[in-house]
C-alpha cells in the first residue's frame, strides 16, 4: 500500500475526516484559513498550514483537500509547499468531493516542518440570509483530522475580509461571536477568529452576515436551507429512520390486523434502501404515512360501521312498507348506539318497561310481564299492545337484570337478532328505495312537527311519532331549537330523577339566555347522552356483523414459513461431506459454515 499522508481541508459546512494509516503522527502549530467573498458570489481562499511531522512518522507526500461541493475548477487551484510550488493536482480518491495535492520532491520528512498553501476559488458560497433580506450570509470552517493522529494544540485563525461597501458595524457575526474587527493598513476591513490552543481534531464553525449591497447571493429560503441541514446530516436522517420504522410498523400491523410479518420485513428492507439513496423520499415519508394512516383509518371506521348482512335487493322489488322505527333504523344503518335507543324508547312508550333511572338509563319490567314470552304476550294484548319478536330478548335481559344500567348489560346477540331480522324482512324488496321512502317519511314528520304552533297539539303529535322524528340525523338540533325557543319538551313515559316527567311548555324571559345545562337537561340532550352511553357497549365487529377492516396477511406469513420449514428441512436432510458440524435445520447451518475471517 501506498503511504501518504492524509490532510482534508473541509470549506463550508462540509467536514469529513479521512482515515490515515496508522503510522501517520503530526502536529499541526499554526493553521490560517483567509476568506475574500467576491461579487459574482464566489469566494477566493487560502490556506496556509504549517506541518511538523514526527519522529518515526512517514513523510507527508500527498495532501488531500476536501472542498464544499463538486462545482470546482482544477485549473484556478494552486499550492505550495515551503514556498516551493507543486503542479499535480488531481481529483481525490480519498475524499468524495476534493483534490489530492502531490508534493512529490518536496515531501515533509519525519522530523522536518513545512509550510503547504493552497488557494482556489469556490463558486456559490455566499448565500442569502434567512433573517434579513438586504443581508448575505457566508459560514465556514477549517479542516480538522483525526484524534489519533494529531498531536499538541494548534494556533488557528480564520479571517474572513469584508467588501469595500460593508462598515465594520454593520457585519454581523454568527455561530461564534468575533475576535475582532479590523480595518488593514491597506484600508481594507475584515472580521477575525482566533484560538490560541484549539485542538484541530473537530470544526471550528463560524459566519458572518453583512449588506449584500451589490453583491450576487445563492438564494436561500428556509426550506432551503432547512433541506440543505437535512442533507448534510445523516445521523439525524439514521435517528429519523429508525422513528419512521416504528410508526410504519404500528400503521402496518394496526392495518393488517396483526398479520404480515414477512411483508413487513420486507417493507423494512426497501425502506431503508430506499432512505440510503434518497433523502428526500425519507423526508416526504412521515406525510405520506400520515395521509396514508387517516385513509385506512377511515376506511376502517367505514368497515366497522358497516353492520347490515347481505340482502337479496331487487332492483325491480318495490319499497318495503311496515318496517317498526328501530327495524327502518337498522335499514338505514343508522349508528347501533341510536337504534338500542329507539328500542329501549319505544318499550318504554309501550309500558313494557318503565324508567328507574335515568343516568345511566336502567329500567325494569313490570310484574305484570314477567313469565314467559308467550305469557309476556298474552298480558301485552290484554293492555292493548304487541310485542315483536325481535323485543323479545331484550325483555327477557331486563326481567334478569331489573335495575341494572342498560349499557352494562349484554345486548349483542339481541341486537344481533333485531337487525338479521330486519334484513330478512328486506328480502325480495329495493333497499335503496326503501330507504328513501323512511326518509321522506321522517321529513315529512318534522315538516308537520314544526308547523304546529300550539303546544299541547305539538306534544300529542311529538308524543306520538317521537321515535320516527328520532330516525332524523339532525333531531337533536330541531329539538334544542325548540327548547331555545320556550318549548321545553320531555315525553310523558320518561321519569327524571325527581318525578314524573311532563312537557312543560314555557317561554325564555325576555333578555333570558338558554345556558348549556339547560339543553343538556332538556330530552334532546338526555336522548343524546343515552345514545352515546349505549354505543360505547355495541360494536359491529363484537356482533359478528363486521370484520375489523384492513388487510388479512396471515396467508403470506403461511406462504413465507411454508417456504422456510422447506429450506430448513432441505439444508437439514442434505448429503455427506467433510467438516464438523453435527447439526440440522438452516439456523445451525449459518453458525457451522466455514472460511472467512
Amino acid at each position: 500500500m501506498k503511504h501518504r499522508f492524509v490532510a482534508v481541508i473541509i470549506l463550508a459546512l462540509i467536514a469529513s475526516p479521512v482515515a490515515l494509516a496508522q503510522s501517520y503522527s503530526f502536529s499541526v502549530p499554526r493553521m490560517m484559513l483567509g476568506v475574500t467573498p467576491n461579487q459574482d458570489a464566489s469566494v477566493d481562499l487560502r490556506y496556509t498550514v504549517e506541518f511538523s511531522c514526527n519522529q518515526g512518522a512517514h513523510a507527508i507526500d500527498i495532501v488531500d483537500v476536501g472542498l464544499p461541493h463538486s462545482d470546482y475548477d482544477i485549473g484556478n487551484m494552486m499550492a505550495s509547499v515551503n514556498d516551493q510550488q507543486v503542479y499535480d493536482i488531481r481529483t481525490s480518491t480519498e475524499v468524495d468531493i476534493g483534490v489530492e495535492v502531490h508534493l512529490g520532491d518536496y515531501a515533509i520528512q519525519p522530523g522536518e516542518s513545512g509550510t503547504f498553501i493552497f488557494t482556489c476559488t469556490m463558486p456559490n458560497l455566499i448565500f442569502q440570509d434567512t433573517t434579513r433580506k438586504d443581508y448575505a450570509s457566508l459560514q465556514i470552517t477549517p479542516t480538522w483530522w483525526g484524534s489519533q493522529y494529531v498531536t499538541g494544540t494548534t494556533e488557528l485563525g480564520i479571517v474572513i475580509d469584508l467588501p469595500e461597501s460593508v462598515e465594520l458595524g454593520e457585519a454581523v457575526y454568527q455561530k461564534e461571536a468575533f475576535a475582532e474587527k479590523v480595518t488593514l493598513a491597506d484600508g481594507s476591513k475584515a472580521v477575525v477568529w482566533y484560538w490560541d490552543d484549539a485542538r484541530v481534531d473537530g470544526p471550528h464553525l463560524v459566519g458572518v452576515s453583512f449588506p449584500k449591497h451589490d453583491y450576487r447571493v445563492v438564494r436561500m429560503t428556509r426550506l432551503m436551507l432547512l433541506w440543505k441541514w437535512w442533507k448534510e446530516n445523516p445521523t439525524i436522517r439514521v435517528f429519523w429512520a429508525l422513528v419512521l420504522f416504528v410508526l410504519l410498523g404500528i400503521f402496518f400491523f394496526r392495518l393488517t390486523n396483526g398479520t404480515g410479518i414477512s411483508v413487513f420485513i420486507f417493507m423494512l428492507g426497501f425502506s431503508a434502501i430506499a432512505f440510503a439513496i434518497s433523502p428526500f423520499l425519507e423526508a416526504i415519508a412521515l406525510p405520506v404515512l400520515i395521509v396514508l394512516w387517516l385513509l385506512a383509518e377511515r376506511s376502517q371506521a367505514a368497515a366497522r360501521r358497516s353492520y347490515l348482512p347481505p340482502i337479496a335487493s331487487v332492483e325491480a322489488g318495490g319499497i318495503k312498507r311496515g318496517l317498526t322505527v328501530p327495524e327502518a333504523a337498522v335499514i338505514m344503518e343508522l349508528p347501533l348506539g341510536k337504534v338500542l335507543t329507539l328500542v329501549v324508547f319505544g318499550l318504554m312508550k309501550k309500558g313494557l318497561v318503565r324508567q328507574t333511572q335515568e343516568d345511566p338509563l336502567a329500567v325494569e319490567m313490570p310484574e305484570e310481564y314477567h313469565g314467559s314470552r308467550s305469557e309476556r304476550q298474552k298480558a301485552a294484548r290484554e293492555n292493548g299492545t304487541v310485542i315483536h319478536a325481535y323485543e323479545q330478548p331484550f325483555l327477557d335481559a331486563f326481567e334478569e337484570n331489573p335495575g341494572t344500567s342498560i349499557a352494562e348489560l349484554n345486548l349483542q346477540e339481541a341486537m344481533k337478532g333485531l337487525i338479521e331480522k330486519a334484513a330478512e324482512r328486506m328480502s325480495g324488496f329495493n333497499l335503496k328505495q326503501t330507504r328513501e321512502y323512511y326518509e321522506s317519511i321522517v321529513y315529512g314528520a318534522w315538516t308537520k312537527a314544526k308547523a304546529i304552533g300550539e303546544i299541547e297539539a305539538r306534544t300529542e303529535f311529538v308524543d306520538d311519532n317521537l321515535l320516527l322524528l328520532m330516525l332524523a340525523p339532525d333531531y337533536h338540533e330541531s329539538f334544542v331549537t325548540w327548547h331555545r325557543g320556550g318549548y321545553h319538551y320531555r315525553p310523558t313515559w320518561s321519569q327524571p330523577s325527581g318525578g314524573v316527567g311532563l312537557p312543560v311548555p314555557a317561554t325564555v324571559t325576555t333578555g333570558g339566555r338558554t345556558t348549556t345545562g339547560d339543553v343538556a337537561a332538556s330530552f334532546a340532550g338526555w336522548a343524546e347522552n343515552t345514545t352515546g352511553k349505549l354505543a360505547s357497549t355495541l360494536d359491529p365487529v363484537s356482533l359478528g356483523l363486521a370484520d375489523r377492516g384492513g388487510l388479512n396477511l396471515s396467508g403470506v406469513d403461511k406462504v413465507t414459513l411454508d417456504v422456510l420449514e422447506s429450506m430448513a428441512e432441505s439444508s437439514g436432510n442434505g448429503g455427506g461431506g467433510g467438516g464438523g458440524c453435527a447439526c440440522a435445520g438452516c439456523a445451525c447451518a449459518c453458525a457451522c459454515a466455514g472460511g472467512g475471517r
